[in-house]
């Protein structure tokens, strides 16, 4: 059998290969993203480890984050794939059961190695200093990872809520949940209400990615995308500094943590809906970039390793820092000129050591075959994995043996040992049984 992945054709081939009803601009819009919040991650583990000083109060500082945190971007065009594969009509069981053997094993086998790693240090007594502070950061990121399943489970029920109401009406009744969900959290001072809004606010967004594969956004051409960049940037703008409930940032920083993306507010779906109208304001651009063979190659490529790349971005400054330590190497302070020089360095060689990483874990990223998944099996299986990737993005992995638990908000939901136990079970519960042994149990020879 042909081997047809991106790393085994030409550049030529896979861009022949490639059938011509493909969105490739959705597909570096993805990449774009993931990259974005790689490079994002390592810029604030740079200011971490060397002090943020002023950096992460300057004004000019702040409002780079309205441009970078793209994550946005990611449920817009989880969306739109979405939508494409709902309009086969799967099963809830496949469906989601398909998605989950891609977005999985990439977070199983990095939290599978990391909690080895945790167990072995608390046990051996040595997590402690910046040993337990990088156990318990090493997890933040998943926090995205355990909504995008909970969006996943939901997709089949909101697709069909777009097909009877449209686009925008659904979309306008999550930003009113969510303006609810603020009112409350932020105004009436019950944080805790808050988290409702991890699912409205990325819900809302990833709805606008059934507006895009249906034409909904395309058809209103240049000025609708204009509409949504200039509202969206003008709202967030009003939210942020016409009220005193909204922080500036759309993602914390060092030593500044308070942010709009946790948990997700109203600004972070305004600056969601501005980062939507500048995508679509770049399509033309960015198609015509994709569409070029070498360049296709790259994200094509760099599609199959998404899961890979973000699960394992984190430790490759981890690794990169300590190389720093056992070479006795101590960079500039990062309130200094000099920081910005050794700044494209320390990048590079984060993007070279997450290039090895996912060179040798990108086999958990393939596709596994098709299986059944019962619908019950399925959202019990979901639910589960995603409280415990939540659960474990806020209490980290120090502790692990000794049950030590904690947040930065100081109050842990679960202990990491059983936040990995709720994984293990949603994993053990979306396995199904493969497609061929059912199929030979019903039509025996």
């Amino acid at each position: 059998m042909a081997n047809n992945s991106p790393s085994a054709l030409s550049a030529a081939d896979l861009a022949a290969a490639t059938p011509p009803d493909r969105d490739r601009y959705a597909d570096l819009l993805r990449l774009f993203s993931i990259g974005m919040v790689a490079v994002g991650h390592w810029v604030v583990a740079l200011l971490t480890l060397y002090g943020a000083g002023s950096v992460s109060t300057s004004m000019p500082v702040m409002l780079t984050t309205w441009v970078w945190q793209v994550m946005a971007l990611f449920f817009f065009v989880g969306g739109f794939a979405h939508a494409r594969a709902l309009l086969h009509r799967p099963l809830i069981g496949e469906f989601v059961r398909a998605r989950m053997s891609r977005l999985l094993p990439p977070a199983v086998a990095m939290l599978t190695v990391w909690a080895v790693l945790a167990a072995t240090l608390d046990v051996s007594g040595l997590a402690a200093g910046e040993l337990a502070a990088g156990l318990h950061r090493i997890t933040v990121p998943l926090w995205f990872l355990g909504v995008y399943l909970l969006i996943v489970l939901a997709a089949p029920t909101m697709m069909r809520l777009h097909l009877r109401f449209g686009l925008w009406p659904v979309v306008g009744t999550l930003a009113v949940a969510a303006a609810a969900v603020d009112l409350v959290a932020l105004g009436a001072g019950v944080a805790l209400v808050g988290y409702a809004n991890m699912l409205f606010v990325w819900l809302a967004v990833h709805q606008m990615g059934y507006g895009y594969a249906d034409g909904t956004l395309l058809r209103g051409g240049r000025r609708l995308a204009a509409a949504l960049a200039v509202g969206g940037l003008g709202a967030t703008v009003a939210l942020v500094f016409g009220t005193s409930v909204y922080p500036v940032l759309m993602v914390g920083l060092p030593g500044n943590e308070t942010a709009n993306s946790s948990p997700a507010t109203l600004a972070l779906f305004t600056q969601s809906l501005f980062l939507v109208g500048v995508a679509l304001l770049l399509r033309p651009a960015g198609t015509a970039l994709v569409g070029r063979p070498r360049v296709w190659f790259v994200v094509a490529s760099g599609n199959t390793v998404i899961m890979t790349i973000f699960c394992w971005h984190l430790t490759a400054c981890y690794l990169v820092q300590g190389a720093l330590l056992l070479a006795g190497v101590h960079l500039p302070a990062a309130d200094t000129p000099m920081w910005l020089l050794v700044l494209p360095g320390w990048l590079t060689a984060c993007a070279l050591i997450c290039a090895g990483l996912v060179v040798v874990c990108r086999r958990f990223e393939r596709p596994r075959p098709p299986a059944a998944v019962r619908t019950g099996a399925a959202v019990t299986g979901v639910v589960a994995a995603a409280l415990g990737l939540f659960a474990v993005s806020e209490t980290g992995l120090d502790g692990l043996v000794s049950w030590r638990a904690g947040t930065a908000a100081g109050a842990a939901p679960l202990p990491a040992s059983v936040a990995l136990a709720l994984v293990a079970l949603g994993v053990l519960l979306l396995r199904g049984r493969r497609r061929s042994v059912r199929l030979a149990a019903e039509h025996p020879r």
